[in-house]
């Protein structure tokens, strides 16, 4: 493996972290948008619990990828700056919102109410960013950089968009049926109901991606086969672990069914980081650049990883369950 592998690998693993930890993050925003009924507050106050003391910290895994893009594949960087510069911006934006948003409804007058403003922002971002950052997925395995806006409506680029909302509400719903069976039992009926109701729209969504792959993926499908069953498998086991309210495995299942998917579409691209454009090769900085860039993200990891286990590990502690 070359040292541009090892980037790569590198990018690879931050995202896989920022899709199931931020991920998740986005997903309960998604059910803050459709809270409801008599729970409604209930359901909002349990989400923002959940998600408060480390929804911050999930971003520094996107922030890492971002880097290691820069410094490793200046072109990739400069190419999606330009011919992605729609979906991104969205996507940013959204983030930037999203994260205000949540800041101002929590201390702000009527913070658990559906129609206040800061609320409506919230839940309107943590749709529209997760979709945005699928869109430019799509983006990159099409290699339709020149699309502009036209590529929010291609509908690859949109289904995979889909997907990526729908993956990461199923993810929070299934992070939120833990939390709510320590603190919240009359809410794990809710959260559970969604969870499959998100796993069967998310297998539903991800066959009907199939028939429009670009053919440069479509012929390199049986790279991605093992991670494609293995996300399969992974989301049967987690719907029998949520049947049988055994939710602590479900959060480690859930994630690996999810993850999957981003590891075969990984698996399917490679050596091309923007399909027709550039490759691994083609696009590395500098070896001496790339030598550098590895050690020091490395070097970063050793670092980053144990401080946020301790981190989950504090925040998290409250809110293990009784009994699972």
């Amino acid at each position: 493996m070359t040292a541009a592998d090892g980037i790569l690998l590198v990018i690879l693993l931050s995202l896989t972290a920022y899709l199931v930890l931020g991920g998740a993050d986005f997903g309960g925003g998604i059910w803050d948008l459709v809270a409801r009924g008599r729970t409604a507050a209930a359901q909002r106050t349990l989400i923002s619990r959940s998600i408060g003391p480390v929804w911050e910290a999930n971003h520094v895994w996107l922030i890492l990828a971002l880097v290691a893009t820069f410094s490793g594949f200046p072109q990739v960087y400069e190419l999606i700056g330009r011919g992605l510069a729609v979906p991104v911006a969205c996507a940013l934006i959204g983030i930037v919102l999203r994260g205000a948003a949540y800041v101002y409804r929590s201390y702000g007058d009527g913070a658990a109410g559906p129609d206040h403003l800061w609320g409506r922002v919230f839940a309107a971002a943590s749709t529209i960013t997760p979709y945005m950052l699928g869109v430019t997925a799509g983006g990159l395995a099409t290699g339709r950089l020149d699309a502009g806006a036209a590529l929010l409506t291609d509908p690859f680029a949109a289904l995979s968009g889909g997907l990526a909302v729908v993956a990461t509400a199923f993810l929070a719903a299934v992070y939120l049926c833990h939390d709510a069976a320590a603190s919240a039992p009359d809410l794990v009926g809710i959260f559970r109901r969604r969870a499959l109701g998100g796993a069967a729209l998310a297998g539903t969504l991800a066959l009907a991606l199939i028939p429009l792959l670009p053919s440069t993926l479509d012929s390199r499908l049986d790279r991605a086969a093992p991670f494609i069953a293995l996300s399969a498998a992974a989301g049967i086991a987690t719907l029998v672990l949520l049947w049988h309210s055994t939710f602590r495995i479900a959060r480690g299942t859930a994630a690996l069914a999810v993850a999957a998917i981003l590891w075969g579409w990984a698996a399917a691209q490679y050596p091309a980081l923007i399909i027709g454009h550039l490759t691994v090769t083609s696009a590395a900085a500098p070896a001496a650049t790339v030598r550098a860039t590895f050690g020091v993200l490395v070097a970063g990891l050793v670092l980053l990883g144990p401080a946020v286990v301790v981190l989950f590990r504090v925040f998290g502690r409250s809110q293990e369950p009784a009994t699972r």
